[in-house]
């Protein structure tokens, strides 16, 4: 016999499981399996978790998506948890483990991780998993056997009037240059990195429109300037050095990647809690729907694919609900001779088959209807 098959000498441990020569038989053949697979099979599971994320769903990601960087940021927590696992190793109990142990660890902020967060995670670990079925790599997605976190409900939050005049109070000195950003961002909705990436060439004063080449969907758009918009980058156009980006670091030209910390130390110093960058693009719909702006227009602008996420970012205004309410009050009294009472026969058959005889009414079938 070849000696390349004959692998029986090599197992020497006893299988107390094994009762009887064919259950024995059958962890023998198991174990040829496994030492198969570990030695020779290197593309049954035996691929190296990390490894796979860094060389293929990694590459994939900056190749497809333009939040690439958001999943492989996401990607982070799963390659330290699972690190030194092999794709096959990866169980829905391990996974399951993977979950608590992110929801009771603390963000960099010392906040609590929310299960959104842990969600998003989740959502890269399946497309992993995902990505390694379609190379043949596993028999299976593990995570079609775990399920989801359940969220909290989508937070409202939006600049209200009274918080606006607070914050662009103290928009001036040396917070000057935020200005004009929370201006477009209150004005057009646009996202905090369409913002920061936009360019002079992009923006048309004599058509009054800002094209936004560089979208989150992959989509660009056009959008209309109103008159606080002109007039803030007017004013930036005309002392700005010849710089590439509309928002720019003055010594270097380089474009702003970031203000977060310009922008918590300005919401700090208008006394203003819990409102984010972003909150300002939901401001934006929030008050075109306040308007009667059509939900179809307000997508268009937000650049969304679908109502239901243009829904998410719409919120009623407590005092337009107020008003609502209020002109039902101050409404003219319903007349009962607008809306008269409901006639009490309504549904019945006419009275002249209510009258007929009983022998009548079971003739033409009326009865029973």
């Amino acid at each position: 016999m070849d000696r390349g098959v004959q692998v029986t000498h090599f197992i020497k441990e006893a299988v107390p499981e094994a009762r009887t020569k064919a259950e024995a038989e059958q962890v023998q053949t198991q174990i040829k399996r496994a030492i198969f697979d570990d030695k020779y099979n290197r593309a049954a599971g035996n691929k190296d978790f990390a490894e796979f994320v860094d060389e293929v769903f990694v590459p994939w990601a900056k190749a497809s998506k333009r939040s690439w960087q958001d999943d492989e940021e996401r990607a982070r927590p799963l390659k330290a948890f699972f690190e030194g696992k092999r794709l096959r190793d990866i169980t829905p109990m391990l996974i399951e483990k993977y979950k608590q142990q992110r929801l009771n660890t603390t963000t960099l902020h010392k906040r609590k991780r929310s299960p959104a967060t842990v969600n998003r995670e989740l959502q890269v670990l399946s497309k992993v998993f995902s990505m390694a079925y379609d190379n043949g790599l596993v028999e299976t997605n593990p995570m079609r056997r775990v399920h989801r976190l359940r969220e909290a409900p989508a937070r409202e939050r939006y600049l209200t009037d009274e918080e606006e005049k607070k914050l662009f109070a103290i928009l001036v000195g040396r917070r000057a240059h935020i200005r004009p950003i929370v201006v477009v961002a209150l004005h057009t909705g646009m996202r905090q990195g369409e913002i920061l990436g936009l360019k002079w060439e992009n923006v048309d004063f004599e058509q009054e429109a800002i094209f936004v080449a560089h979208t989150k969907t992959g989509r660009p758009r056009k959008l209309p300037m109103g008159e606080p918009v002109k007039v803030e980058l007017r004013s930036l156009k005309q002392d700005a050095l010849p710089h590439e980006h509309v928002f720019s670091y003055a010594r270097t030209g380089l474009k702003l990647t970031t203000f977060r910390h310009a922008w918590e130390g300005a919401c700090q110093a208008a006394k203003i809690s819990s409102l984010r960058f972003h909150d300002l693009r939901h401001t934006f719909a929030t008050r075109l729907r306040a308007k009667g702006v059509h939900e179809m227009d307000i997508m268009s602008l937000l650049g969304h694919t679908t109502l239901q996420m243009t829904a998410r970012y719409t919120h009623a205004i407590p005092e337009n609900l107020r008003t609502a309410v209020n002109s039902l009050t101050n409404g003219p009294a319903v007349s009962s001779e607008t809306h008269p009472e409901p006639s009490l026969t309504v549904g019945l058959p006419p009275r002249s088959a209510r009258s007929a005889p009983r022998s009548r009414q079971l003739a033409t079938g009326t009865e029973g209807m």
